[in-house]
This record gives structure tokens, C-alpha cells and sequence, in this order.
């Protein structure tokens, strides 16, 4: 029996589909893959998977204030 209920397979489920990867971490020693959608950190065209990877990058790093070397 055919049926011509327009709902019968419903809509197709997006989590079928591979997430498009639309590039990876800027960061030479992450280059983690990002997916369309995923939160990243921009700057000057450049995509980090987050501050931190921005932040090594920069050559920026964490310290206690008052105790660097």
C-alpha cells in the first residue's frame, strides 16, 4: 500500500549527514578539525579552536601575576 501522507518518512535527520568540516585550528600544534557551526576564535581571517590555541599562537602565556620569571 502506498501512502500519500506527506509525513509518512518525515523530514530527513541532519545528524545523518557527515558535518561539513570547514577547516582546521590555525595553531600548528592543534590543527584540530572545525565543523560547520562549531564556536570558534577568528582573527585576521585565521580560525583557533579556542583562546588558548589563539593566545600560544600569539606566544602568549599563562603566569602567576607578581611571580614571572
Amino acid at each position: 500500500m502506498i501512502s500519500f501522507d506527506r509525513f509518512a518518512h518525515g523530514l530527513p535527520d541532519p545528524q545523518e549527514r557527515p558535518a561539513a568540516r570547514v577547516g582546521e585550528c590555525t595553531y600548528e600544534k592543534c590543527q584540530s578539525a572545525i565543523y560547520l557551526g562549531d564556536e570558534v576564535v577568528e582573527l585576521d581571517g585565521d580560525l583557533y579552536c579556542d583562546a588558548y590555541c589563539l593566545m600560544k599562537h600569539l606566544g602568549g602565556r599563562y603566569v602567576a601575576a607578581g611571580m614571572e620569571d
